[in-house]
């Protein structure tokens, strides 16, 4: 079992990503541990050195392309993508996320859902739970594995995992990073899909690979635990790297963000897009989605919804204005 994560600067976080990895109920001898770094000046690579993580350099920086090499360089017959905010729950983790594998052979991948801490804040809950608020506007209920049921047809179920009947233009919000297991034999990364992390994902339901959901199995993320300029960083820097006017990035020259996957992308979908600025900037509008929402659904992260939603509108416009029309140079560096 190889274990990859995309590492720059993560001292922060990557011990205790680390500790959950040991922890499991599973031979340490079998257990390979990759750290693909991009170029850390902190203490990441003394923490990889202090426990015998193995480290292979990121020529190319960004996570995505790390999680691809690391994919290669991966020695065992399965590689768990795991982002360096990422904690395994269970101590049976990796027993739990094999059972498809060793139940049904045309399984090629699996992936758990993320969970959240009694100790994490307002932001780190919500977007464990509905992802960006973008994202969660334009996808609904196709954005989160716990509410893949209300949008998919299960077909394949058992007691501990189902497969679900993805299509590409009614596609998923899933990302290797976030503790996606997948079988080295079922599948081969292409490089077109080295920027796109979600492009690698559909790239096998185009191939129609099965892919598992584990709803026992979940990770922890730590995604914007320090506060709301973390989150404005992030955000910032994922609608600049969309708003690039390139049309390609990289040593291999692909397609990245949106350009990337714009074709599996439904019209419906492409609408909801471009009203999104507008019905985030309103605020009224997400409160009053929001109590629609709270009382059909029950969870309370939407009482969150109409002001991150406020602030990620914001950031959008912001950027728009600086990009578009100021002619500024989009932040796309790795953040």
């Amino acid at each position: 079992m190889s274990f990859v994560t995309a590492t720059f600067n993560s001292g922060w976080c990557i011990k205790e990503s680390l500790k959950s990895i040991l922890e499991q109920d599973y031979p340490k001898d079998k257990i390979e541990i990759i750290w693909v770094d991009g170029g850390s000046t902190d203490n990441t690579l003394e923490l990889a050195k202090k426990y015998k993580v193995r480290v292979v350099k990121n020529k190319f920086i960004l996570g995505d392309p790390g999680y691809a090499i690391g994919g290669e360089k991966a020695k065992s017959d399965f590689v768990v993508f795991m982002g360096h905010d990422n904690q395994l729950v269970q101590n049976n983790w990796i027993r739990l996320m094999l059972k498809p594998f060793i139940e049904d052979k045309n399984i090629a991948a699996a992936f758990p859902h993320l969970d959240n801490k009694d100790s994490d804040n307002w932001l780190t809950r919500y977007v464990n739970r509905f992802t960006d608020p973008g994202n969660h506007f334009v996808y609904g209920y196709a954005n989160n594995p716990l509410t893949f049921e209300k949008v998919y047809k299960a077909i394949k179920k058992t007691k501990d995992w189902v497969v679900f009947d993805f299509i590409l233009k009614n596609h998923p919000i899933l990302e290797f990073e976030q503790g996606f297991m997948l079988k080295k034999s079922a599948y081969r990364r292409d490089k077109n899909t080295w920027y796109c992390g979600i492009l690698a994902v559909l790239d096998m339901i185009k191939k129609r690979k099965q892919i598992a959901y584990v709803p026992l199995a979940s990770n922890y993320h730590a995604t914007l635990n320090k506060s709301i300029r973390q989150f404005i960083k992030k955000h910032r820097w994922a609608i600049d790297y969309n708003l690039d006017s390139r049309e390609t990035f990289g040593m291999y020259k692909q397609k990245f963000g949106l350009k990337a996957r714009r074709q599996y992308i439904s019209s419906g979908r492409r609408l909801r897009q471009l009203i999104y600025p507008f019905y985030g900037i309103s605020f009224i509008i997400p409160c009053f989605r929001a109590i629609y929402f709270y009382v059909k659904d029950g969870e309370k992260e939407w009482f969150y919804h109409p002001f991150i939603t406020f602030i990620s509108a914001f950031i959008i416009w912001q950027e728009v204005i600086r990009i578009i029309i100021l002619r500024r140079n989009p932040i796309i560096d790795r953040y």
